[in-house]
């Protein structure tokens, strides 16, 4: 069999390697005659049967993705070369010309030379950065946009892309980035075309993507803006231009028009995701209300004629700029988007992935260019046409005019403009041949004012004015005499005498003033719908004098902005004063009017007013109003208000889903409670509504279900609780303890203002922050004016309440404040606090408090990377001006004395956070961090490369912590942050706390294991070992600051636990606690050696380092051995003996005393803190069983042979002994090849060679043996491999050939010789008769290297290439590249098969390879190519083991390096939904994540449900449609061909490369079976069904068939439990119900088997179970009681039906007559409802280990530990996702629960999927307390 293997790899070498190089000559760059490199020249294809599917594999080949046509007959001319294929026939899978069937000999001549035509790599041009015929010229290549470089760029390079582009020519060619730098890839660089061709990729250039260029070298174009033709030569997208449309210069001078340039993108020429230009930028359109009405705006805006589809959801991808638009709602009449109503500029609650987009009409309108102008070139040119009355007609349907009018219905002048104005009124300007002209105004009247006015898209004109009244224009007089009747679309439409035909000068240029001038209006300084009133104007926001405000007036307003009526009309500023223009007086409205522009006023900006008489407006709405009353902030009695007074709800039906309604009402984000019987209080007023019954999707009360008619009392007055809305505070404008109190509110920060405001509601400020309590509560702005909203007023706390909004307080945004009220505090840490209190710091910076959050990370406790909270997150500090003033303040923050250092560099690695701070400044006195100089938060210019880091100095005698206590808390969360382990080792030590500027210990008094818990915790270990006592680890000699601590486990930190208070105690140090936490480094191998002998390394921080030799003694090694398995020690090397390692030298110093369980509890210099090379690289030798004395490895010292002579062995005891010591058992062949080469023998520390004297055939067996081979070939002499350089070792060796070492065999005694190197012996060994390599059956569990030789090295190859890399890919793909001479270099890809990429991946450390690619399939190297013809088994260790050509011996070209894909992932899940259905996610360095569903398509699924084991995928599903993951994202823009064997063999991004978050979680739907031909997900279509009936099957063979096909296979009980509940049923995507009508028993039997369950026990109908809220699909249901699904069952027809949800069908399900649950053969994969109890978490405790508690009826109960053991907790591990339990734990091990007992007495037999399906007493049906809550722990792989 091997033989067979090696015949066929030795045939592709010789067919592959045979390959010709191709070439396309005659055409352009994709075109062009076929030629073929061979034997030193180029010669031509015969064209006898050429067609496509051969050009196909010649473009492939080129790189192209396939061909467009082949030609025949020298289509591209004659070659002038032998022809060298003829009768070419390929299937068109193949990947070379040369691997489909073909003669090599011909009839042909070069007549019928073959040839080829590719599709260009580079068809999508655009320009960007500029307008419609200018900007950087960007090309579309490899799914994205990238630029050209200007290196030799020219006009006549320019010429190619104007005329791609559909342009004439080409004005100018830009170069240095002049329309900007783009983002994208270099695509092209070099540039040199000769001006003939038809794409920019058919001119001469480096290559894709081959530069030496940077983004300020961008290319750039001006064209002509005239086109050559009526349509693009290219499918170039209409969307690319930024001023494509319509309106694409329209501009409102001013102030109109704040939006009126759209485009599309993300799409094609009439669809994509809507951008509108704002601020000089694109910014999006939020999809929130969007529907056809808006996209008809926009789709005419652009010059459709309508919109076909509005749509939402980012169909068209996630957009890049702002959000400048939402809730947009178009009547559809308007003339452009602004003109729609919104909620103001960039005022949202968006994200981009609900960018909305359009699908527009492309009728024939569209063919016409409605960018330029018609030149009378190209009038000429339509006249001209063959086209008569008729065509034309067909052709322009839209233009209803004869022929002769024609004309003018071009939109010659589209682009109009006013100017010497304002936003509506001003001079008429017309652009027209590239620049702007004037209208004379003879005949000008009100008509043509109208036809501009309406063309720049407002309603109508108010005047047309003239004599050039808005100034006199420059440029020409376009128009004259203009004649329009008034309803004509664009000027040129109108009768005039001829473009620049005129007898005027600008003295008479005409002008307009158009109405709708204040169209955009606010309400500032209040809430939603009362304020200050604020117009735009100009530009910018001004207000409204109130002289002769009144209720009319705020009428027009209130209308204005979308309200029913005005309440009220505020003067006064009674909203606080504006700081705009004052842009109306005397406002004299009637009360009818549109806008308030339309009202009587003494005009614009004419004014005797100051903003002290700002006026305002309350506007009431259809919605009645509400408000919580009794309660505190989110909790209270429900009242609205109606006719003007408040009432109450009662409280009949009442439950969370009207909870939920009322508290979104409010702004909350949804209800925790829902209360009845007037919980909070009964009310006074009437009581309004009744019987109130809400779906949950409701956004206002009044939009439920509900009686205005009641029967109830004030006893029943309704009340919610609602979640915190403010559960984020901060103080702003003053220090860390201290400032402006500002909460998070509707997406941005606000203030509290000061109307009541006290200690006492400071101290809730202060509490919430985490500090003990507040000293004063400050008022007036005593730190500063916010800028934000007022979010709260009349607070009013009892002192108690854990978080602000709990208070009492006027309602959220409910107040009559200016920010010169807004409220302070200044919070108290401890009595000794070294903070400011009542005296304001004279120098406050606006930023100050914002980042009172400091840490050190990556370090140990007192040293690390700097790392501030900003914005929920952790970042760095940029080392740019770093130095020791910043240290300095630093750490006097950490509660340090000073800074010993202030590092750079990352010199304690790189964060992954943002970088917060840049080009810090100090002076050393600021008491924190963001005191002093900076960019400004989030402004820099670095890379965490650059990540700042300190060394704090903690007493003057200590530089350094013996510990490498990770630093992660933080200073001003709580009194005791600081904590570190002294008197220890890294992970175990005293326990101290910095308090009052000092160290200080915790007494011993209750310490526990839990309290040990939050100690390693709080120092970022995961959990604690032991907890210690009675000063384990020395006396303290600082203050005892705690004593009787008691933490329940759950505390972030020890100061949260409970204790006697701060240095409250009646302890000595003799007390001093202490605690074990686990280790940091309990991975230790062993390297460089054998099994038990090696370099020691460790791992940290996710790679392999070593340790330093310093005070390396056998008591280190001893404790190396011992974690390693075995009994001790027999030596500890130094000097890296064992070779030197590559990573990083993590420990130093190592003292043990012995007897410690794992390296890191020695003492030592701190992880990483050392001053070594790798040079000092410790090892060790292990024993390697306790009856062997003597190491198997290595020479035998001196010492040890004396030891042995001392023993009592006698000779033959010695001999016995010491065959087993294998001396020299270490020996590789050198100078040769895997299998052949000098004979070497490591001795003393080195590589020595043997004599040859006596050298034979036995001799070299034992050799080959030794080395895994099976036996020699030969024996050879006279350093026929090259002489060797060391010690000679060994001569006249003499061996019988069955020893098992060489050392057995006789010889002279150790370097004891006659010899010269001249003479030193080699061998060749075979394995298998015609094999030269070694087999799989060499050991290879002892080296990372060869055999079981682990020092062994091939010279003259071996170890020569042992750095390779991945390039051009991702992390487990791409181009092999090795190192060789210093530089990187390639693998030709002769000979390249799935062996030779096993080996590279495993040198990678990766399992195996899934494939080998040839053909530079990730590009093209650069380097020399180091490696051709390689040839490997598989089985060895490194590339350079394999046979190859020799280094740098080759025929190749890098078209041909090789390449890998590496397997990562080991294992592929589904998780969220069911058995074949839910969210991918795949298992990468330990842990589970997700796939980004960036580009996720069918494809990609059809990867994955067969690498599950399924047929093929029905769905690919986007959105996180299956809930959101929680582990990394380790996949983006996975491109699948769908033929794949796992998802890592397709393109993506790499590994954890990615731009997305969890909502785009990547899900599929698989088939469920192979023989199942319809989806078990979805539903039957029509075109599926007319399929099937189609088919031969009769009715019986259909009757077989369907009952398989399970079109709602998918069934669920809900609102009820494990039995029973609603029936509903999955269908397109989403659970509707079943109706009652017919339901009966029959109906509920099939629903209750199909569950799993034995029979029903009833069929329930009229909503039992509450109502539904998805479709009713199932009407009239007709079970016979014996069908398998509810789907066989006769009904009325898919989503058929007549009823409401009050009919909703139910059922209670039996499976044994006293058993109330389901048992366990009841399907619980598919279903996350189908048990009582689904929801089950751990508390208590960690990750995998806690108290087990239950979800039920609405709340988390626990499980009694009566009986629990092992087996029950099983079922817990796995129904949370882990493999199984390692413990069941009784006794509430983690702390008592507070909720109800849910389960007692729960007997599981260990096979359910969940808890409730095991046997148990009942739910709430217990006999137990809280002290037996049951506990698990689960399993970590």
């Amino acid at each position: 069999m091997q033989l067979w293997w090696l015949l066929v790899v030795a045939c592709s070498v010789l067919i592959s390697g045979n390959a010709k190089l191709i070439r396309l000559a005659g055409g352009a760059g994709n075109t062009g005659r076929v030629e073929v490199y061979h034997n030193g020249q180029w010669g031509t294809v015969c064209d006898d049967g050429w067609g496509l599917e051969e050009a196909n594999v010649v473009c492939r080949q080129l790189g192209f993705e396939s061909a467009s046509w082949s030609r025949t007959m020298a289509h591209y001319g004659q070659g002038t070369g032998p022809i060298l294929l003829d009768d070419v026939v390929c299937d068109g899978s193949e990947t070379f010309l040369t691997q489909c069937s073909h003669s090599d000999t011909h009839d042909c001549q070069h007549t019928e030379d073959a040839g080829v035509d590719c599709y260009s790599v580079l068809n999508n041009v655009r320009l960007a950065g500029g307008g419609g015929n200018y900007g950087r010229v960007e090309v579309y290549y490899n799914g994205q946009w990238g630029t050209v470089c200007d290196d030799g760029w020219d006009l006549i390079d320019a010429n190619v892309v104007c005329r791609q582009l559909g342009f004439e020519s080409a004005l100018e060619s830009k170069s240095s980035a002049f329309y900007g730098q783009g983002s994208g890839t270099i695509v092209l660089d070099d540039v040199d075309c000769t001006g003939d061709e038809d794409s920019l990729d058919q001119c001469r250039h480096n290559g894709l993507e081959e530069h030496n260029c940077v983004h300020y070298e961008d290319a750039g174009v001006v064209c002509s803006n005239t086109p050559n033709t009526l349509l693009p030569t290219t499918d170039t997208p209409s969307s690319l231009l930024p001023t494509t449309g319509v309106w694409n210069n329209v501009r409102l001078a001013g102030g109109g028009g704040v939006l009126n340039n759209v485009r599309l993108a993300g799409g094609g020429g009439n669809y994509g995701r809507v951008e509108v230009y704002y601020n000089e930028q694109w910014g999006t359109v939020c999809d929130d209300g969007w529907d056809l009405n808006d996209a008809h705006v926009v789709c005419r805006q652009l010059g459709f004629e309508s919109a076909l589809e509005g749509n939402s959801n980012a169909m068209y991808g996630l957009g890049s700029g702002p959000i400048v638009l939402d809730d947009v709602d178009c009547t559809g009449d308007e003339h452009s988007l602004d003109q729609c109503r919104h909620n103001g500029l960039e005022e949202h609650n968006c994200v981009h992935y609900e960018d909305a987009g359009v699908v527009c009409s492309n009728t024939p309108s569209t063919l016409l260019p409605t960018t330029g102008y018609i030149t009378e070139e190209l009038t000429t040119l339509l006249l001209s046409t063959s086209y008569f009355t008729e065509a034309l007609t067909t052709l322009l349907p839209s233009t209803k005019v004869p022929i002769r009018l024609w004309r003018w219905r071009v939109d010659i002048l589209n682009t109009v403009r006013l100017a010497g104005g304002g936003g509506n009124y001003g001079r008429v300007e017309v652009y027209y041949k590239g620049q702007w002209g004037t209208v004379c105004d003879d005949l000008w009247d009100s008509d043509d004012a109208n036809v501009v006015c309406r063309q720049l898209g407002f309603e109508f004109a108010l005047e047309g004015n003239r004599n050039a009244l808005y100034g006199q224009g420059s440029g020409p007089i376009v128009l004259d005499d203009v004649e329009c009747t008034g309803d004509e679309d664009s000027l040129d439409q109108c009768r005039h005498n001829g473009l620049e035909e005129h007898n005027c000068g600008h003295h008479e240029d005409a002008g307009v003033v158009c109405q709708n001038i204040l169209n955009t209006v606010r309400l500032a300084g209040g809430g939603g719908n009362y304020g200050r009133v604020e117009v735009y104007y100009k530009g910018q926001w001004g207000t409204v004098c109130d002289d002769w405000w009144d209720s009319d007036d705020a009428n027009v307003v209130c209308r204005q902005l979308g309200f029913e009526f005005a309440l009220e009309g505020n003067r006064y500023a009674l909203y606080g004063q504006g700081s705009g223009p004052i842009v109306l007086d005397d406002v004299e409205c009637t009360g009818d009017e549109d806008s308030l522009d339309q009202c009587r006023h003494n005009g614009l900006e004419e004014h005797n007013c100051g903003h002290h008489e700002d006026a305002g407006v309350v506007c009431q709405s259809n919605a009645k109003e509400i408000r919580l009353a009794g309660g505190a902030g989110n909790t209270g009695r429900v009242e609205v208000y109606h006719n003007g007074q408040w009432g109450t709800v009662c409280d009949d039906g009442w439950g969370i889903e009207e909870a939920d309604v009322v508290c979104r009402q409010l702004g909350f984000e949804s209800a925790s409670w829902s209360r009845t019987k007037a919980h909070y209080g009964q009310g006074t007023g009437p009581i309004l509504l009744d019987d109130v019954v809400c779906d949950g999707s409701e956004t206002s009360l009044t939009q439920c279900s509900h009686s205005d008619t009641d029967n109830c009392q004030h006893t029943e007055d309704a009340g919610v609780d609602c979640y915190s809305v403010l559960n984020n505070v901060r103080l702003a404008g003053g220090g860390g303890n201290y400032g402006r109190v500002e909460v998070y509110y509707n997406g941005q920060w606000g203030t509290v203002c000061d109307d009541g405001w006290d200690l006492i509601d400071a101290n809730v400020v202060c509490r919430q922050l985490g500090f003990d309590s507040a000293l004063e509560s400050k008022s007036s702005a005593f730190y500063g004016q916010g800028s934000g909203t007022i979010v709260l007023d009349d607070v009013d706390c009892t002192g108690d309440e854990d978080s602000l909004d709990q208070c009492g307080h006027a309602g959220l945004e409910e107040h009559n404040c200016g920010h010169h009220e807004d409220a302070g505090v200044v919070c108290q840490n401890t009595p000794n606090t070294l903070l400011p209190t009542t005296d304001t710091p004279s120098s406050l910076l606006p930023t100050t408090g914002v980042l009172n959050n400091v840490r050190l990370a990556g370090g140990g406790g007192n040293f690390g990377r700097v790392e501030v909270y900003y914005k929920g997150q952790w970042g760095t500090v940029c080392d740019d001006l770093w130095d020791s003033d910043d240290a300095n303040v630093v750490c006097r923050q950490l509660g340090f004395e000073f800074a010993l250092e202030g590092n750079r560099n990352a010199l304690y690695g790189q964060g992954s956070g943002p970088i917060v701070l840049d080009d810090v400044e100090c002076t050393g006195d600021e008491d924190s961090l963001d005191q002093c100089r900076h960019n400004g938060l989030e402004e820099h210019n670095c890379g965490h490369y650059e990540d700042a880091g300190v060394v704090c100095s903690n007493t003057p005698n200590t530089l350094l912590p013996t510990t490498d206590t990770p630093n992660t808390l933080l200073p001003t969360t709580g009194v005791l942050n600081n904590v570190r382990l002294a008197g220890g080792g890294g992970n175990y030590g005293r326990v101290e706390v910095y308090y009052n500027g000092q160290w200080g210990t915790v007494c011993d008094d209750g310490w526990d294991l839990i309290d040990a818990n939050v100690v390693c915790r709080q120092l970022g270990f995961d959990s604690a070992l032991e907890y210690n006592s009675n000063a384990l680890y020395d006396q303290g000699s600082g203050p005892i600051v705690l004593d009787d601590v008691d933490c329940t486990g759950d505390e972030d930190s020890l100061d949260q636990c409970g204790h006697a208070g701060l240095e409250k105690h009646n302890c000595g140090h003799h007390e001093d606690a202490g605690v074990v936490c686990n280790s940091v480094l309990n991975n230790v191998r062993l390297a460089g050696g054998g099994g038990h002998y090696g370099r020691v390394e460790v791992y940290y921080k996710g790679q392999w380092g070593t340790v330093c030799d310093d005070l390396w003694d056998s008591d280190d090694a001893n404790v190396v051995c011992r974690q390693l398995g075995f009994e001790f020690a027999l030596e500890g090397n130094r000097d890296a003996l064992y070779g030197q390692g590559s990573g990083p030298i993590v420990l130093d110093d190592v003292e043990c005393t012995g007897d410690e369980d794992s390296l890191d509890q020695c003492r030592h210099n701190g992880l990483e803190e050392h001053n070594c090379g790798h040079y000092e690289d410790a090892g060790v030798v292990c024993s390697n069983t306790p009856s062997t004395l003597l190491p198997t490895t290595g020479y035998i010292t001196e010492e040890l042979t004396t030891l042995l002579l001392s023993t009592s062995y006698s000779t033959e005891a010695l001999t016995t002994l010491l065959p087993s010591t294998n001396i020299l058992n270490t020996v590789r062949l050198a100078g040769g090849g895997g299998n052949y080469g000098r004979v070497e023998v490591y001795y003393k520390g080195q590589w020595g060679t043997v004599c040859d004297d006596l050298w034979d055939s036995d001799d070299a067996n034992v050799v080959c043996r030794q080395l895994g081979f099976e036996f020699a070939l030969e024996g050879n002499r006279n350093a026929l491999y090259g002489q060797g350089s060391g010690p000679i070792v060994l001569d006249d060796v003499e061996c019988t050939g069955d020893e098992d070492s060489l050392d057995q065999c006789r010889h002279n005694g150790l370097e004891e010789h006659n010899c010269r190197h001249h003479e030193d012996a080699g061998v060749v060994c075979q394995n298998t008769p015609n094999t030269l390599l070694p087999t799989t059956d060499t050991p290879s569990s002892l080296l990372p290297t060869t055999g079981v030789l682990n020092n062994v090295r091939l010279a003259g190859g071996g170890g020569v290439l042992n750095n390779v890399r991945l390039a051009g890919g991702g992390g487990n793909y791409g181009r092999v590249e090795v190192y060789y001479n210093e530089q990187w270099g390639t693998v030709c890809d002769d000979g390249w098969d799935l062996n030779d990429a096993h080996v590279v991946c495993r040198q990678l450390g990766f399992e195996s390879a899934l494939e080998g690619n040839s053909n530079a399939m990730y590009g093209l190297g650069s380097g020399p190519i180091v490696l051709d013809d390689v040839d490997c088994t598989g089985d060895e260790h490194s590339l350079d083991q394999c046979r190859h050509a020799g280094l740098e011996e080759d025929n190749c070209d890098h078209f041909e390096d090789a390449g890998v894909v590496c397997r990562v992932f080991d294992n592929v899940r589904l998780a969220g939904g069911g058995g074949n259905y839910g969210r991918v996610e795949v298992h990468y360095n330990g842990q589970w994540g997700t796939v980004c569903d960036d580009g996720w398509d069918l494809n990609d699924a059809h990867v994955i449900c067969r690498q599950l084991g399924f047929e093929f995928a029905l769905e690919g599903n986007s959105n996180a449609l299956y809930g959101q993951g929680s582990g990394p994202i380790v996949l983006d823009n996975v491109n699948c061909m769908g033929d794949e064997d796992s998802l890592d063999q397709c393109r993506h991004n790499g590994l954890e490369e990615h731009n997305c978050v969890h909502y785009e979680d990547a899900g599929v739907v698989c088939s469920n079976t192979p023989s199942t031909l319809l989806p078990t997900t979805g539903y039957i279509t029509e075109e599926l069904t007319t399929l099937l009936l189609s088919t031969s099957y009769f009715t019986e063979a259909l009757t077989t068939l369907l009952p398989s096909t399970n079109i709602l296979n998918t069934v669920r009980l809900a609102g009820g439990g494990g039995n029973y509940g609603r029936v509903e049923v999955y269908y397109k995507g989403q659970w509707g119900t079943v109706c009652d009508d017919l339901w009966d028993s029959d109906d509920a039997n099939v629903v209750c088997r199909q569950l799993g369950f034995e029979f029903a026990l009833e069929g329930n109908r009229n909503a039992l179970y509450g109502q539904g809220s998805g479709p009713i699909v199932l009407d009239d249901v007709e079970c016979t009681g014996g069908e398998d699904s509810l789907d066989q069952c006769r009904h009325n027809g898919l989503e058929e039906h007549n009823c409401r949800h009050h009919e909703d069908a139910g059922v209670v399900c039996q499976n044994t007559p006293n058993t109330l649950l389901p048992t366990t053969d009841t399907p619980s994969s598919l279903l996350p409802t189908t048990g009582v109890l689904n929801n089950v978490r751990l508390a208590g405790g960690g990750a995998n280990y806690g108290r087990v508690e239950v979800y039920y009826n609405g709340q988390w109960g626990t499980v009694c530990d009566d009986g629990w053991d092992v087996t029950d907790a099983n079922v817990v591990c796995r129904q949370l996702g882990f493999d199984s339990a390692k413990e069941g734990n009784s006794y509430a091990l983690y702390g008592q629960g507070s909720g109800p007992i849910v389960l007692d007495d729960v007997d599981c037999t260990g096979d359910e999927d969940f808890l409730d399906q095991c046997g148990h007493a009942g739910l709430e049906n217990h006999d137990c307390g809280h002290h037996e809550d049951a506990g698990v722990v689960c399993t970590v792989l």
